[in-house]
């Protein structure tokens, strides 16, 4: 199959304008600042689920040069919204309590949005396409999914995470695969993308330790 044919075959987007793009990324995080103060949805609010399900819901079926810069306006709406998100749920949890919001860590995660929305732009849009390289860009973000997964399982509430995971994978696979045969090569590959990308989300928490201890 030509590289036309499967670009005919890849899911399409939404239909979302810029403009709803950046409200669901804000929607995104403001859900996540929510979870942060609820005990048993406070596992989201410290994986990259609802980031992953976002991007893999605004960026396939986009050409190149946009799906680069809706992945980054999205990521970033969504850390801005999620620490913003946080100064408020405080101030509903805890009246009069004065709450302030670190600029060196809010700095820190909008500069990993960024290099997150270039990286998720080049590899995501590519999701429904029944080529190689739709394959492969399917099964990184199920493996990263997994990753991020393993990532928490030491951690209390990991059953919900499990839930948000299977669902989140569902949503890539109805996204992404276009075929049995597709269904498997997915499978096949999810394996050892998932061992890089537990690489890729444990390295915003070495970054922050990292700026943490240089007192940043």
């Amino acid at each position: 199959m030509s590289v036309e044919a499967a670009r005919e075959q890849a899911s399409g987007h939404f239909g979302f304008t810029d403009l709803a793009v950046i409200a669901a990324g804000a929607v995104s995080g403001a859900v996540g600042a929510y979870a942060y103060y609820s005990e048993p949805l406070r596992p989201l609010a410290h994986s990259f689920t609802l980031w992953i399900v976002l991007i893999v819901a605004v960026v396939p079926g986009m050409p190149r040069r946009r799906a680069l810069v809706r992945a980054v306006c999205a990521l970033i709406a969504a850390v801005l919204a999620f620490y913003l998100g946080k100064a408020v749920m405080y101030g509903v949890e805890y009246p009069g309590m004065p709450y302030r919001i670190d600029l060196s860590t809010l700095v820190l995660w909008c500069g990993l949005a960024v290099a997150g929305g270039l990286a998720a732009g080049l590899l995501f849009d590519a999701v429904g396409r029944t080529d190689r390289r739709g394959t492969v860009a399917t099964a990184a973000i199920v493996g990263l999914l997994v990753a991020d997964l393993v990532r928490r399982s030491d951690r209390s509430g990991v059953g919900t995470l499990m839930v948000a995971t299977a669902l989140a994978i569902a949503f890539v696979a109805w996204r992404g695969i276009r075929s049995p045969r597709q269904a498997a090569q997915v499978a096949l590959a999810a394996l050892p993308m998932g061992l890089a990308g537990f690489v890729v989300v444990s390295a915003p928490d070495f970054f922050e330790g990292l700026f943490s201890g240089l007192g940043f």
